[in-house]
């Protein structure tokens, strides 16, 4: 299974990055391999959401348990089913001063097809920092 733990120093505050990781339905609107998001179900604790990703001859969707606790800012995703065998998601934010927030990025997945698996492991640090990027000018553009 491939790993991934990333900290990043974001000049936002805790809560409002949080909420914007949090808004899983406006992802097609700034994650560039994101093109539709549905929200099957939705309480104040967890979303059960599809996402669809579209990259080239790649076209899959993964649907998620995400969980999230807005008093700890911790989301924590969790698969139920597409083509992955497991994936584990974590976003934990960390406040630093008001506006500075810490963000601790963890990942782990492993796809059921082999193919796929040796692929993404050799695009997965670009996939990854493009994904972070993604949200940093989100927020950048959403609270400047």
């Amino acid at each position: 299974m491939k790993t991934s733990k990333k900290e990043v120093i974001i000049n936002h505050s805790a809560k409002k990055l949080y909420d914007i990781v949090l808004d899983i339905e406006k992802y097609p609107e700034f994650i560039p391999w994101c093109s539709e998001v549905r929200v099957r179900s939705k309480t104040n604790k967890n979303i059960i959401g599809d996402l669809l990703v579209k990259y080239k001859y790649f076209k899959k969707t993964f649907t998620s348990d995400v969980r999230f606790d807005p008093n700890s800012l911790i989301i924590n995703v969790i698969y139920i089913e597409g083509p992955l065998k497991n994936l584990q998601n974590q976003w934990k934010f960390e406040i630093m001063q008001d506006k500075k927030t810490r963000v601790h990025f963890l990942i782990k997945f492993e796809f059921n097809n082999f193919i796929y698996q040796k692929i993404s492991e050799i695009f997965f640090d670009l996939i990854e920092n493009e994904m972070i990027k993604s949200f940093k000018k989100r927020a950048d553009e959403v609270l400047n």
